[in-house]
């Protein structure tokens, strides 16, 4: 059993980028690109506003913190030209530590298991090409084009949790644990009711962290189920 303020787990969400992917670097060289002729620096400060938004919603947040003003670049232009610098990164991209042992174990194990994530459908097909049989072990994934309002809304969450059917149908949102690496994702998972890891993505500032998440670890390598009354992985 789950022990302290964490409750027995019936069903896990996975936040994709930064999490289980790493392709928060791509974002970051590119959107400094971009920002380079403009004089301006991608900072942690706004790489953190940024995380878990669906795109365009993003770029506003990065246009308006910056004060680009339309004639410079407009939220659609910026998001062409990132875009275009992202398509071969995205379709490279290599799965954090951890990730694959942690999904395997639990898709082994019967847990229900879904991704939530803020890219939209084109762009999880890109990213997730070169991990095909690791992603199929999910029982379905809510892309951030599939909801009304993007994190730190709960409404991804909720809609997750809502595709178990069956004998996965969650009865109790206390007892879904959502990984994000980001605070808005955080913010989104306890507005939602949920338990949350946050597993902050390498080089977010300590002042970023999220101080409301259940558990905060360094990596998914880290985690350990039997605390969340999960089955421990075998080689305990």
């Amino acid at each position: 059993m789950a022990d302290g303020n964490k409750k027995k787990v019936t069903a896990v969400l996975f936040d994709m980028d930064g999490l289980l992917l790493d392709t928060e670097n791509a974002y970051t060289v590119a959107q400094q690109r971009v920002l380079d002729r403009f004089g301006r620096t991608f900072t942690w400060e706004l790489k953190a506003k940024m995380m878990g938004r669906q795109p365009l919603d993003a770029v506003n947040v990065l246009i308006r913190e910056l004060q680009l003003r339309p004639e410079e670049i407009t939220a659609e232009q910026f998001l062409a030209e990132r875009d275009a610098l992202l398509e071969v990164a995205f379709a490279e991209s290599e799965l954090m530590p951890g990730a694959e042992r942690l999904v395997t174990h639990l898709a082994a194990c019967g847990v229900p298991m879904a991704v939530a994530t803020g890219s939209d459908a084109a762009r999880f097909a890109l990213k997730t090409s070169r991990h095909a049989a690791l992603f199929g072990r999910f029982s379905h994934v809510v892309t951030g084009d599939m909801v009304p309002r993007a994190k730190p809304d709960p409404a991804i969450f909720l809609q997750a949790v809502a595709g178990f059917r069956g004998k996965q149908a969650v009865s109790d949102l206390g007892s879904v644990l959502v990984f994000e690496d980001a605070p808005n994702g955080v913010e989104a998972a306890l507005a939602a009711g949920m338990q949350v890891v946050m597993v902050p993505y390498p080089g977010l500032p300590l002042d970023l962290q999220h101080s409301g998440a259940t558990q905060v670890l360094k990596s998914l390598e880290d985690f350990r189920p039997e605390e969340w009354g999960l089955p421990p992985f075998p080689d305990n």
